[in-house]
């Protein structure tokens, strides 16, 4: 299993057979059956399962948060510092040719970072993959995001960008090079969700509702309370469903809209789905909904664009650079109903919009999220920090 072979790497029992370089991976690798999701868990289960594996040793080491909510600040400062002297364990005895740390961007950035200047000490090439939408929408407001960027970014090697705002943001506050600051797509867009934006039958009876879908944690900054306002506050509660497939912190109080308004026709709440369960949600929706705070690039609005879904998402972060508004999607503002609303009216007055967005998405997310291809990016940007890193010894 992905476990039992990341506690292989970890205790360094992973011999390098080959020629091929090694990386030190520090990602979302959790054991299977403590069932955590989220984004990093998403992508890097992607990365495992591509050619990537077979370009590379790897060696795996395994930063999931716990749970949601977050532990306690001591359990979290416990296992920060456990992992820490993990992986300046890995880098002494595997002795690594690079390190790909993905990291958030909260407070976990600084753990990250201190990492990333571990392997730089050992002469190492350190290449962050920094996600979410966090330190792109705080960092002129935030004096802590500012010291932590500073101390776990600045000094990186190269920063993987997954789009042209976070390569603008390198290159503009943190002073890297464009060639240092690559863009690197996200590489979730699989050929099983993209088969089923293939397969997809856009003809459906007059009658049948709008089917819209949600996918990620149910908290107050992915919007889920502003999709429940705007169907509530309208009649489009008559002519839509809406699956919400993910958990969160906003349960209780969704369920009580839910109750107050009477939609319990109207809302579905999946809890997280995994594998064919998720792909058959995908495959049962015409819509994916995300009018979240921030994001960087958020992975279920590529899986959605991929099985061949209108997405609805908001300006944040990099979304603008996958979505044009009216083409293949629509760009909603965030903490605003009324913007939901006013896609999904657009929606139903044309039911050709429907087909015409769907198959404009699933074309996009195929030419630039298709695993193989960002993989195959990502791979030679390391390939090349490796070969950089080995002439200036020379």
């Amino acid at each position: 299993s992905l476990h039992r072979k990341s506690q292989l790497n970890q205790l360094g029992l992973k011999k390098n057979g080959s020629r091929r370089s090694k990386v030190l991976v520090v990602g979302a690798f959790p054991e299977e059956e403590k069932k955590i999701y989220g984004g990093f868990v998403t992508v890097c289960g992607a990365l495992i399962d591509s050619s990537f594996e077979k370009c590379f040793n790897l060696v795996l080491i395994d930063s999931t948060q716990a749970s949601n909510p977050r532990p306690s600040l001591f359990k979290r400062a416990y296992r920060a510092l456990r992992r820490f002297c993990l992986y300046n364990l890995s880098l002494f005895n595997e002795k690594p040719n690079a390190v790909l740390i993905f990291t958030a961007s909260g407070i976990g950035l600084l753990e990250k970072g201190l990492m990333g200047r571990s392997a730089q000490l050992m002469g190492i090439p350190n290449l962050m993959f920094p996600g979410g939408g966090y330190l792109l929408k705080n960092y002129d407001f935030s004096y802590c995001m500012r010291l932590f960027a500073e101390i776990a970014l600045k000094k990186a090697d190269k920063i993987l960008c997954q789009g042209r705002q976070w390569q603008d943001f390198a290159v503009h506050n943190l002073g890297f090079k464009i060639n240092n600051a690559p863009i690197v797509e996200n590489w979730t867009a699989t050929e099983s969700l993209l088969q089923i934006g293939r397969n997809r039958n856009y003809r459906k009876s007059p009658k049948a509702k709008l089917r819209l879908l949600f996918v990620g944690w149910l908290d107050k900054e992915k919007g889920v309370l502003e999709i429940l306002e705007a169907i509530s506050s309208s009649d489009l509660k008559e002519k839509v469903t809406i699956e919400f497939v993910g958990k969160g912190n906003v349960d209780k109080e969704a369920e009580e809209i839910i109750y107050r308004n009477g939609l319990s026709k109207t809302v579905v709440f999946r809890g997280w789905l995994q594998g064919k369960e998720l792909h058959d949600a995908y495959a049962r929706a015409e819509v994916f909904l995300l009018p979240s705070w921030m994001e960087g690039l958020p992975n279920a609005m590529v899986e959605a664009m991929s099985a061949g879904l209108v997405p609805l998402v908001s300006a944040v972060g990099n979304v603008p650079s996958c979505l044009e508004d009216g083409k293949n999607g629509f760009l909603l503002e965030p903490k605003n109903p009324v913007s939901i609303q006013k896609a999904l009216e657009q929606i139903l007055a044309d039911e050709l919009t429907i087909e015409k967005f769907g198959k404009e998405a699933h074309f996009f997310a195929e030419k630039n999220f298709a695993t193989e291809i960002a993989v195959q990016k990502l791979t030679c940007v390391i390939m090349d920090a490796i070969e950089e890193k080995n002439s200036s010894r020379l």
